[in-house]
């Protein structure tokens, strides 16, 4: 019996899952001074996209203060860092912003390793967040 061993990277590719079945993002409006975007499920270099095109799609009609609650995610790659410093940019020229709701050890982790360059404001509790964005 033989096996068959592909090395060309469409065919190592063709058996990821689609990135909108790892990575759930979700964009509500909890008041007219809060946009709150849930993330759940892997942030990493093949669904940051996914998140990228939510939240910053979001941006334009967002309250001054958003909340991303990342309690639900199951493992945040630089890829997702990445959306969230262009997120939080975006929203500070705006005059507005970004409070994170973490929790996750794979969450807190990256954001306490990239802290030196990129400190984010953040919470463990969505409830909380939301009456502190207010």
């Amino acid at each position: 019996m033989s096996t068959k061993i592909s090395t060309h990277p469409t065919e190592v590719c063709s058996h990821r899952p689609d990135p909108a079945a790892r990575v759930r993002v979700s964009i509500t409006f909890p008041s007219d001074e809060i946009t709150l975007c849930a993330v759940a499920g892997e942030v990493d270099q093949f669904t940051a996209d996914e998140l990228r095109r939510h939240l910053i799609g979001a941006l334009d009609k967002a309250a001054p203060r958003v909340v991303v609650d990342l309690s639900m995610v199951s493992f945040l790659g630089i890829a997702g860092l990445r959306v969230l410093f262009e997120a939080r940019s975006r929203i500070e020229r705006a005059g507005g912003r970004l409070l994170l709701v973490t929790g996750p050890p794979c969450v807190d982790r990256l954001l306490q390793v990239a802290a030196d360059d990129i400190a984010f404001e953040t919470t463990k509790v969505l409830t909380g967040a939301l009456l502190d964005a207010a």
